[in-house]
């Protein structure tokens, strides 16, 4: 029953969205659909090995976005964003709470001093790893950039975002919302990045309270392009308090580069290293990847890529002290 009312409620809402966007010229409509097959071993503590579709995206996670905007004048306008994300085997949404915005849902306003954003949306910690992975934040299920951002999206965020020549500057703030506890699961990052030429390099600090537990993370990374090539490099630190007084820790340490070997083929490569400590046993995740794309047009295009990941303590599976996958499909922008 709950399945046929959050049905029933996207099909009205994305109704009255489209109707919205061929009325006014501030809306858009757009997302993602990707396809593609992974083979991968030692998937269990048996040694087994997996072949399965992507069906949430392999390469880019799917999307159905509705994004648009009020020019209010004197270079004032309000803008917002909605978007869902969906599974391409069944159609149902990718997420196990069934949210219907899973992955944005806000509203802000912007000007020349900049914007503010108020609602579901990534977060600062996100946008500064992705700015300098390898792979541009592409196999999200795969590379581990993304298990260390102090959560790539929080709820009820406020977010303000501004350009001063080559810096950004960013901070957030999300309250807990918890009666008679205002710190309790509350959220508040920092962040900096220049972008000047071939050169980009950023950082961020986020600290959470996580149900009374502290949670400190912070990354920095850096990019610099010549030619054909592209050099990116980055490192992440989460640390959170527990009840035990030992510290939960994740550590990401990552470089690599990619290349336009032709006006439609980027090949990357990249080496992702992962330490984790909890509750004092530690594991650690090496992995090696590479990549290929090939556009077939500005929004479609083919990828493939081979993966070897060497597992140690904690993080091995069973018995199991490697993995290797194969992944390939087709990814559509609309």
């Amino acid at each position: 029953m709950k399945k046929h009312i959050l049905a029933l409620a996207a099909t009205t809402i994305m109704a009255a969205l489209a109707g919205a966007a061929q009325a006014q010229s501030g809306v858009t409509i757009y997302g993602s659909i990707d396809g593609g097959l992974r083979h991968q071993t030692n998937v269990n503590a048996a040694g087994d090995s997996k072949l399965s579709v992507g069906s949430n995206g392999q390469y880019y996670p799917n999307r159905l976005g509705f994004i648009g905007s009020e020019d209010l004048g004197d270079g004032m306008k309000v803008h917002f964003k909605l978007e869902s994300g969906f599974n391409t085997g069944t159609g149902a949404l990718d997420n196990a709470g069934g949210r219907l915005f899973n992955r944005s849902s806000w509203v802000g306003v912007s000007g020349k001093w900049g914007q503010i954003n108020f609602g579901h949306q990534y977060t600062i910690a996100f946008f500064t790893a992705n700015d300098y992975d390898p792979f541009n934040y592409k196999y999200a299920y795969i590379i581990p950039v993304s298990a260390a951002t102090a959560g790539g999206r929080y709820d009820n965020n406020i977010q303000y975002t501004g350009s001063f020549g080559a810096y950004k500057v960013r901070a957030e703030y999300a309250p807990g919302e918890k009666a008679g506890n205002a710190g309790t699961n509350t959220a508040k990052a920092v962040g900096l990045a220049y972008a000047q030429g071939p050169l980009n390099w950023g950082g961020a600090y986020s600290s959470r309270d996580v149900e009374g537990f502290a949670d400190r993370h912070y990354t920095v990374g850096a990019a610099y392009k010549f030619g054909a090539a592209r050099v990116a490099a980055g490192y992440m630190a989460d640390k959170l308090a527990t009840a035990s007084g030992a510290d939960n820790t994740t550590k990401n340490a990552w470089g690599g580069v990619s290349f336009d070997v032709a006006p439609q083929t980027v090949i990357s490569a990249a080496y992702y290293q992962t330490k984790t400590s909890v509750a004092r046993i530690a594991g650690a995740r090496k992995l090696f990847m590479v990549g290929a794309v090939h556009y077939l047009s500005k929004r479609t295009n083919l990828y493939a890529d081979i993966d070897y990941a060497k597992l140690s303590g904690s993080s091995r599976i069973g018995s199991q002290t490697s993995q290797t996958g194969v992944s390939m499909g087709i990814d559509h922008l609309f």
